[in-house]
């Protein structure tokens, strides 16, 4: 069994989600300890033991410790089976972060799956749901995913109640990426409010237009939308999306900042990115990594910056895969990174 210090690298929920998902891809038996030890509230969260019996029933794994606050838990993922799930959060917990946990753990399985997840679709600290339309779909389907998204329900903080649908096959043998001279195209705004903040979204489309058009930027596509929700949000979503890269921002409202904050907010992240000259954007980067260290070619990408996420994926897929890496700094605005297999 593979042991597995829970504090590592950034030591929070990230480790958890790669470590448990790589294990079940692999077959691998597994234990965590010292989990989110350098969190104010350490162990499991809610989110965090969803995701997990989530990844124990299609790989009809036999587990220890889940319950909440625990620090350790054991997990010996068998073969994967497909089903159709059907999976309630029953909080505002992530659902982007808990499919894109599910995705990593079948992403080498060849099955199909049809999962109906309810919860949070735009929270904070994860990718909206619109990020994870725009720049995690495509980037699944350059590595040979069958995958269609619908998201027929919102769901904020703090209640959420939201919903979204993945239909997805994988493949058995994920492709390479290689990604090293940037092509920004089909850049495009998308924001949705609720009901309550209907004008929200009309606003911050086009406070965010004219912050890009300044900087030289023009969107190809703007969309505003209004949504029901159990709980008030707006969210804001700006991405590009080509065959040669895949890079974005979002922002969510709050209580203390307006719409055109919020706009101004998510185009000073997107301008990051698009300055940098990056094929990916560093977020979206260390979601890919995990499936790149699954892949039996190299890959290859230029992304903004190395965030503690990104270090920490490298580090438990080298550990878990046997996967080597490199890091070099291209230029003053971007780093290489090379997988190896």
């Amino acid at each position: 069994m593979l042991r597995i210090d829970g504090s590592h690298g950034e030591g929070g929920g990230q480790i958890l989600r790669t470590a448990v998902s790589l294990a079940t891809a692999l077959e691998t038996s597994i234990e965590i300890y010292n989990i989110r030890a350098n969190r104010p509230k350490p162990g499991l969260r809610p989110q965090h033991l969803s995701s997990i019996q989530s990844i124990a029933t299609i790989s009809q794994a036999e587990t220890s410790g889940l319950f909440l606050n625990s620090t350790k838990i054991t997990f010996f993922p068998n073969k994967i089976i497909s089903q159709d799930m059907k999976i309630d959060i029953g909080t505002a917990g992530s659902i982007p972060l808990l499919l894109q946990s599910l995705i990593q753990s079948i992403c080498i399985s060849g099955k199909t799956y049809n999962f109906s997840i309810l919860g949070g679709t735009d929270v904070n600290w994860s990718p909206s749901a619109d990020y994870f339309r725009r720049l995690v779909i495509p980037i699944l389907k350059t590595l040979g995913f069958l995958v269609s998204i619908s998201i027929p329900k919102r769901g904020f903080f703090p209640r959420g109640n939201g919903q979204i649908n993945l239909e997805i096959k994988s493949p058995k043998t994920l492709n390479a990426l290689s990604l090293n001279n940037p092509a920004y195209e089909n850049i495009t705004i998308d924001s949705i409010s609720t009901s309550d903040k209907k004008n929200f979204a009309q606003i911050q489309c086009k406070s965010a237009q004219k912050f890009l058009e300044k900087h030289s930027i023009y969107p190809d596509s703007i969309n505003h939308s209004v949504c029901d929700s159990s709980s008030s949000g707006s969210v804001i979503c700006i991405s590009s999306c080509s065959d040669h890269s895949l890079i974005g921002s979002d922002a969510l409202t709050n209580n203390d900042i307006t719409a055109e904050q919020l706009a101004i907010s998510s185009s000073k992240k997107f301008l990051f990115e698009y300055n940098s000259n990056c094929t990916i954007d560093h977020h979206l980067a260390d979601m890919v990594i995990p499936l790149l260290s699954l892949s039996k070619e190299p890959s290859a990408f230029l992304t903004s910056s190395i965030s503690s996420h990104l270090q920490t994926n490298l580090e438990i897929s080298k550990l878990l895969t046997g996967m080597t890496y490199k890091i070099s700094r291209k230029n003053k605005f971007c780093y290489s990174v090379s997988i190896n297999p």
